[in-house]
């Protein structure tokens, strides 16, 4: 049995082979199996006993389930954009070669941080990035390190008896490596050792649910208009305050499609920018920028090709320009003062902010850019944390967070992979330390959870940033850390302002004890004093009020659960007719009995809809003209609605989406309730009591 280098140093010369001008690209890789198989053969350590296992019933072993298949072994850890990047690479594979050919992908999961060496969020990203392949936590990297693995992700190929045949590091090998897997299977079908039998495959799947890992949030200046990625459903949900959806653009199915918003398709959405009446969203897996027009109601592509690029330094127009996985947004005037001129990018995939130009502006060091060019604006390429007064000089880790902050004429940035907060002068584009990191630019594993200043404090893979006011402070939500902190600017410090530093979803009795899960993206509403938190993994949109230092859940309500959506945008007048100085009318009330100490939440979306599951009852309600939707006030017995008597037969129903408290703690509770309509009563109630569950 050899040594692993030995192996290693042969599958980099056929790398340079295959790189070279060969043209017998196929004999090479036969000529390297021989050699791996007579005089370098070199066995894959199996998979230690006691590994946890996803999308699998029961662990695998090389020896046993995997023995008579070609394997390919994916070091991946999920916060890298590079092992996303693979993904598809991988579904290529799979989609070429069943497991029943002979082929299986098995994802070897190696953390960078220590959030990630836990199974229940490897099981979240698994479900995010739709991995459908059998995956291994391997929290310790004892493979890893048994076959001297040196970056994420690496691609290992093991033959039908577990030898190590070939390595694939980093990404834009697809050709590569379906051209070896295709030779190798081919080559061992001859030699009668690829085997048909099926895997143990139990795909981890997730409970239906309105949001599925919202990736980012945006609310409007005025604090109307909440836009929210509803990432895993691959759309962008535009909705009112209280969370009544006037928009649904995109989904439920990954795609790459302009058009109306029921046509328009995305691939995996993150960042958001809004102005006025347009919506601009970072298409991340399909490697664009995409524009929604919320009057118009329509997506048009503004730039990108649809393919993945990597291009550095760019200066194409629109679509012409090819983009790698842009993470998020915000929008600025130019230095000349256009208003709303550029659309920052925080461009994960080559490790810049780039810039698009939404008309001809003047940029700093006074250049003349013309609208649709799509360009670097700081950033090297190299992954690193670098800052430098020349933005061309400086490096990123994967830069996932972006916002404008006007007063101090900066954009702040959360590098998610260096674990810092940086900032960047829109003057001239000096890149500066804010918060987190390190002095050293290649230290990436600068990482932890400490309040601090400047690089003594720690954070753990940030991905959004956002300012409370527009004099700050700054807050930033600390992914894997499970928090809100905010930072003031001035001083450079940094403290935990929401979570436990845990991941979890109750809510405590103080923001220090309630829990977020991998919050990714947060958005301010400065003149309501509200902050909207992108509660990733909990599959929620969170609200915190600075003022009273609450959290509540925003829920939303889609057009199926209200028979009358389009008569709730704010300032529309109800419809007069049935009012209750009319005769022959039934006025629907609600009447709260609640227990001692127990009310509602007077800052939260307290919600009503009325609806009915009776065609002819529908057809009665849809027909009255009345508001059926609408906000609960404090009034223990309030008017919901007035309905003409002629017509009011039938069940009705109330659906109650409710945010109750007890002193300072609080809770979501849903509740329906039921009562039948009857034409001889001119008041009809619903009754409900809200008893001390806190």
């Amino acid at each position: 049995m050899h040594d692993i280098n030995d192996v290693l140093e042969a599958c980099s010369d056929l790398d340079e082979k295959l790189s070279g001008e060969t043209y017998s690209r196929e004999e090479e890789i036969k000529t390297h199996l021989n050699l791996v198989e007579s005089k370098l053969k070199f066995e894959v350590p199996d998979f230690p006993d006691g590994l946890e296992w996803l999308n699998v019933s029961e662990p695998l072993f090389l020896k046993n389930h995997l023995k008579g298949k070609i394997v390919v072994l994916d070091f991946f850890t999920y916060c890298c954009v590079n092992c996303m990047h693979i993904l598809p690479d991988l579904e290529a594979l799979e989609s070429t070669f069943s497991v029943s050919d002979g082929v299986a992908v098995i994802g070897v999961h190696s953390a960078k941080f220590e959030n990630e060496k836990v199974s229940a969020n490897i099981l979240s990203a698994i479900l995010r990035y739709n991995i459908h392949h059998p995956v291994v936590n391997d929290h310790a990297a004892t493979l890893w390190s048994k076959l001297q693995i040196a970056c994420w992700p690496t691609l290992v190929i093991v033959g039908p008896s577990g030898q190590f045949l070939y390595q694939l590091v980093g990404e834009g090998h697809r050709q590569k490596l379906l051209e070896f897997v295709r030779v190798a299977r081919q080559y061992y079908l001859e030699k009668g050792e690829v085997m048909n039998h099926d895997l143990p495959i139990k795909l981890e799947q997730l409970p239906p649910s309105p949001l599925s890992f919202p990736g980012k949030v945006c609310v409007s200046e005025d604090g109307r208009t909440v836009v929210v990625t509803d990432t895993g459903h691959h759309r962008v949900i535009v909705a009112d305050k209280n969370g009544h959806v006037k928009h649904v653009i995109g989904g439920p199915d990954r795609g790459n499609k302009d058009g109306c918003f029921e046509e328009a398709r995305f691939s995996s959405p993150q960042g958001l920018a809004l102005d006025g009446s347009s919506v601009y969203i970072a298409d991340t897996d399909n490697h664009t920028i995409r524009k929604a027009d919320l009057n118009e109601r329509k997506v048009v592509t503004l730039a990108g090709t649809g393919i993945q690029g990597n291009d550095k330094e760019g200066g194409k127009s629109g679509t012409l320009q090819e983009l790698s996985s842009p993470w998020d947004l915000c929008i600025a005037d130019s230095i000349g003062g256009e208003k709303n001129a550029v659309l920052y990018i925080a461009m994960a995939g080559t490790h810049q902010i780039w810039a698009y130009f939404l008309v001809d502006a003047v940029w700093y060091k006074n250049k003349q850019i013309s609208a649709r060019t799509c360009m670097r604006f700081a950033g090297c390429g190299v992954e690193e944390n670098r800052n430098n007064s020349y933005p061309e000089k400086a490096g990123f880790a994967q830069p996932s967070g972006v916002t404008l902050s006007k007063k101090h004429n900066c954009l702040f940035i959360a590098d998610s992979e260096s674990s810092s907060i940086r900032s960047i002068q829109l003057k001239d584009g000096s890149v500066k330390n804010v918060v987190g990191g390190d002095i050293d630019p290649r230290n990436l594993f600068a990482y932890g959870d400490v309040d601090g200043t400047g690089t003594q404090a720690k954070l753990q893979h940030p991905l959004g940033v956002s300012m409370a006011t527009e004099d700050g402070p700054l807050l930033i939500a600390d992914s894997y850390n499970h928090k809100i902190k905010s930072i003031d600017i001035a001083k450079r410090s940094c403290q935990t302002l929401l979570g436990t530093g845990k991941p979890g979803s109750s809510r405590g009795g103080n923001l220090l004890e309630t829990e977020l899960n991998e919050p990714g993206g947060l958005s301010s509403d400065w003149r309501g004093k509200k902050v909207y938190i992108a509660d990733t993994n909990n599959h929620d949109i969170k609200v915190l009020n600075l003022e009273d230092q609450t959290v509540h859940s925003l829920p939303f309500i889609f057009a199926s659960e209200s028979s009358n959506l389009d008569q709730l945008d704010e300032g529309r007048s109800v419809s007069q007719r049935g009012m209750g100085d009319q005769e022959n009318s039934v006025t629907v009330k609600l009447e709260i009995k609640p227990a001692e100490g127990v009310h509602l939440n007077e800052e939260a979306p307290n919600s009503w809809k009325l609806y009915s599951e009776d065609d002819t009852v529908k057809e009665y309600l849809e027909s009255s003209g009345a508001k059926l939707s609408g906000d609960l006030t404090q009034d223990l017995n309030q008017t919901l609605v007035v309905l003409p008597a002629s017509g009011a037969s039938g069940e009705l129903c109330l659906k109650l989406d409710l945010f109750v408290c007890k002193d300072t703690a609080c809770s979501m509770e849903k509740k329906t309730l039921k009562l039948t309509l009857d034409s001889s009563k001119s008041e009809q109630v619903f009754p409900l009591e809200l008893e001390d569950k806190l």
